[in-house]
């Protein structure tokens, strides 16, 4: 039953109370003076976090009388950390907020909608790119706002020297055609990796079933969040891709464990050359242009499956954004910070943060890749990639659904269970998550 979850939930939220959060950088500026002090959690670490120091202190200068208690908390037990405070009536003012996790914190009423503030400051939906703004609405209301963009999550950043050493002429558009370049590209003795021609394991947003199979055509639910629909042909033919990729890899097993020895250094597989193509988001861009000025690299779209089509490739989910948890001290000044980290543009708020970074932004006014008055050279091939970006749809259970989905994959991949089992038995899972849901909360 949902309710036994909910219960269970409550519990480890207790428990987690008696825990002090740990922060791991704070910034707030000692020349402030106000009769307002909002704190301010957010997950902007390494190099942005002067960048965010800087938007900050722009809001502090903005806002007179106003001082912000800018934190920065490790990625860790965030959603955790956040229904502590909201249930001990101690929670940020604003904090940064994954637009995968909106449903069941609006439907569960743990944070407040911001229309009556939008409309009385004149921000619409209409100056979000479209695809950007629909995943912060719940039931007919918005819950936060969207920075950066929840797109571009799927970008195919791939090594061109590599490609020519292996003859391959041009980016794979299908699957097929992705196999056998990634076989081409992988290097090993057959039993232990050397180089990774491709981990369709290893994507950004979405778990990897559920972007392979937006690639395919198809859905994972049905539009209206109450149907599971991954049991059927489609399902089958990513789960098989995704089996095909791993055996070119050596194995589940190989592949992982040479994964997670990438994974030890600081620094994109693709950078250290221990990869031939990256599946990665936006950001990227960022680490390439700081970390890796020699490296020949290209921009392309995923590869398309058997069920899909070439006009739909990655898939957009969920997103950061801001939003103003339930039981926040200060509501009204708190908009004010969520509309400038967000909607500012001309001064040194969300517009800025992202050019900073060169990363597509949310605000159809704002040019993320412009810097210095420059736009970025790759700003037109990674637009042009995310224009092929289908939304992905969010159910409110989301977090144990993709635990379910991650696991259904890995049953595949490590011989326990045979596809068609696989795919019958999570769909049932999920299903009567979805249920009992949609019962407790209607």
């Amino acid at each position: 039953m949902f309710r036994k979850r909910t219960l269970l939930l409550a519990i480890v939220v207790i428990i987690l109370a008696l825990v002090p959060l740990s922060m791991t950088a704070t910034a707030q500026n000692p020349d402030c003076e106000g009769d307002v002090t909002l704190t301010y959690w957010h997950h902007w670490g390494g190099n942005r976090v002067p960048l965010m120091e800087a938007v900050v202190t722009a809001f502090e200068d903005a806002h007179p009388g106003v001082c912000v208690n800018n934190l920065f908390l490790p990625w860790d037990n965030r959603l955790q950390n956040l229904l502590t405070a909201i249930a001990a009536s101690n929670p940020p003012d604003v904090t940064m907020f994954g637009r995968q996790d909106l449903p069941f914190f609006a439907a569960t009423e743990q944070i407040i909608p911001l229309d009556d503030y939008m409309a009385a400051d004149g921000i619409t939906a209409d100056i979000f790119i479209p695809a950007e703004f629909v995943g912060n609405v719940y039931n007919g209301q918005t819950w936060m706002l969207p920075n950066p963009s929840g797109g571009a999550l799927n970008l195919m950043f791939y090594n061109t020297d590599h490609f020519a050493e292996a003859g391959i002429e041009q980016f794979p558009e299908t699957w097929d055609e992705m196999l056998e370049a990634a076989a081409a590209l992988t290097q090993g003795d057959g039993e232990f990796l050397d180089r990774i021609g491709f981990n369709a394991n290893a994507l950004s947003g979405a778990p990897a079933f559920i972007t392979w199979l937006n690639a395919n055509g198809q859905q994972w639910i049905s539009d209206d969040l109450q149907t599971v629909t991954i049991n059927n042909e489609a399902g089958v033919q990513t789960l098989e891709f995704m089996q095909a990729m791993t055996e070119i890899n050596y194995g589940i097993e190989e592949q992982n464990a040479f994964w997670e020895s990438a994974g030890e250094f600081d620094q994109m597989a693709i950078i250290l050359d221990l990869v031939s193509i990256q599946s990665t988001g936006s950001w990227a861009l960022f680490q390439l242009e700081s970390h890796a000025e020699d490296l020949n690299y290209e921009v392309a779209a995923i590869p398309y499956g058997p069920n899909g089509s070439p006009d739909r490739r990655g898939a957009t989910w969920g997103g950061w954004g801001f939003m103003v948890p339930k039981n926040a001290a200060h509501p009204d000044e708190a908009w004010k910070l969520v509309k400038w980290l967000t909607t500012e543009v001309e001064g040194t708020g969300g517009c800025w943060f992202l050019q900073q970074q060169q990363r597509p932004s949310p605000i159809a006014a704002c040019d993320g890749y412009m810097k210095d008055g420059e736009t970025h050279h790759r700003a037109e091939a990674i637009l042009g990639v995310a224009a092929l970006d289908a939304v992905a749809p969010i159910s409110p259970v989301q977090p144990e659904a993709n635990q379910i989905i991650n696991r259904m994959a890995d049953d595949v991949l490590f011989g326990d269970k045979s596809i068609e089992q696989a795919l019958e038995d999570t769909e049932a899972e999920v299903q009567a998550l979805l249920d009992a849901f949609w019962e407790e909360y209607g």
